[in-house]
């Protein structure tokens, strides 16, 4: 739905950095089905969910003769099972590597693996936005930053870019922005508000330049619950144009989060902030998207209603509910790999299960049964019709705007549709 579909990034940038004797096409599977088109070298990029995919793509351009490179942050995790399928790989970030690895494949000297280094972010060039169908996508993307010195241990950030965070100059990210077409803006941080007094001052700052500037955004960006805490910065953030703020919120039970490692969240769920932080985010005019991870080792069916009764009760404007899903290279991974608890480990075909929606391991206090069936009920009363309404007219009611009225509706309904057309929804919905 394109209410949440992003134009992508990554090969944007590798577009940029390619020289100009290539014509370059891209296809993103996302938005258009897959054809084959003739070519002199073709790279792939897919998240672990699709990988599968990806590799059936790439056995199809290499059993052609025709050059196939993959990367990205799941080939990253698993260099040597996509070398099994395409000629060479490109392990962690690719800008510092794209050039080099072309010159080597004209030169008739393709090496097998290519290591990228962690990039200063103001090396990086302008991310070529011609070669996206940018009719399709109502969003634009954006990015300031990289990196993430949280630990969570099922994100797989952490081990794709270690514990650093890097930001962009502000007159970079500045230039960009104009050139996006544009209105809407996706900011593809893991934290626009980044870690730390100096970064607060830089969001600050480049909240600053977009409202001296008179962009006329809006923005979607991604957040800690510490956003709530200072009021200068929620000022700037909602005369600047953002509408919606994601927040890793996680869990509401306290042994899940010391699980996850996310320790900022739990001191607020025991100075019992979530619910004050959420509401000065909402009266800054930013709807609250909180994302939750459920079914670890340490919920019960109890967690599934105090949860529903705790987004209901704060007022959160839209929700997304995951289970806690393994990906390569994180630590739940490497735990769970250890303990032999992974379900099926028919690798690269078993890929397609990790979609965020499914549990690939049995939970210690649920079966996974009984974990599907919890999701499907919370979902079933939240994307019911009276519960729609009543958070509408609230989310109208607190924020006073209807634009981020309009735009968390949007998304609540793309959500709700995925779900409604869910093996879950037609396997295990209430029949009452």
């Amino acid at each position: 739905m394109r209410a949440t579909t992003w134009p992508p990034l990554n090969l944007p940038y590798i577009a940029a950095l390619t020289p100009t004797h290539y014509d370059v096409r891209v296809i993103d599977e996302n938005i258009e089905p897959f054809e084959f088109l003739e070519a002199d070298v073709v790279g792939i990029t897919a998240m672990t969910s699709s990988a599968y995919r990806a590799y059936q793509i790439a056995r199809l351009y290499q059993g052609r003769g025709i050059p196939t490179i993959m990367g990205g942050i799941h080939v990253s995790m698993m260099p040597d099972e996509a070398l099994e399928f395409c000629d060479a790989v490109v392990i962690g970030e690719a800008e510092s590597v794209w050039p080099r690895l072309l010159q080597d494949l004209e030169a008739g000297d393709l090496q097998r693996k290519y290591r990228g280094d962690w990039q200063d972010l103001d090396n990086l060039p302008l991310p070529r936005r011609d070669i996206l169908k940018n009719s399709f996508y109502s969003w634009g993307s954006i990015q300031t930053s990289r990196g993430c010195p949280m630990d969570c241990t099922f994100c797989s950030v952490t081990a794709f870019n270690g514990r650093r965070f890097r930001r962009r100059r502000i007159e970079s990210v500045i230039e960009e922005l104009k050139q996006i077409p544009q209105k809407k803006i996706l900011i593809a941080d893991d934290n626009i508000i980044g870690h730390g007094r100096k970064d607060h001052e830089w969001t600050k700052l480049f909240l600053k330049k977009v409202i001296d500037l008179r962009l006329k955004k809006v923005f979607f960006v991604q957040s800690s619950l510490q956003l709530g805490e200072d009021p200068e910065l929620l000022r700037l953030a909602s005369a600047a144009g953002i509408k919606v703020v994601l927040i890793g919120m996680e869990s509401v039970n306290p042994a899940s989060l010391r699980a996850y490692k996310k320790n900022i969240n739990l001191k607020h769920f025991q100075e019992k902030r979530y619910a004050e932080l959420i509401r000065n985010i909402r009266q800054a005019s930013i709807a609250v998207l909180a994302a939750f991870v459920m079914g670890d080792d340490n919920d019960t069916r109890e967690v599934f209603d105090a949860t529903l009764q705790f987004i209901k009760s704060s007022g959160i404007d839209i929700i997304q509910t995951t289970k806690p899903t393994p990906l390569p290279g994180t630590q739940l991974w490497n735990t769970l790999m250890k303990d032999h608890r992974i379900i099926d480990t028919d690798f690269p075909k078993a890929w397609q299960e990790y979609r965020l929606s499914r549990l690939v391991y049995e939970p210690t206090n649920m079966s996974r049964q009984e974990v599907y069936k919890a999701f499907t009920a919370l979902r079933e009363i939240y994307y019911g019709w009276p519960e729609t309404i009543k958070r509408t007219l609230n989310t109208l009611w607190t924020t006073r705007d209807p634009i981020t009225t309009f735009i968390a509706y949007r998304i609540n309904a793309s959500y709700r549709k995925a779900f409604l057309e869910s093996d879950h929804f037609r396997q295990y919905r209430t029949p009452s």
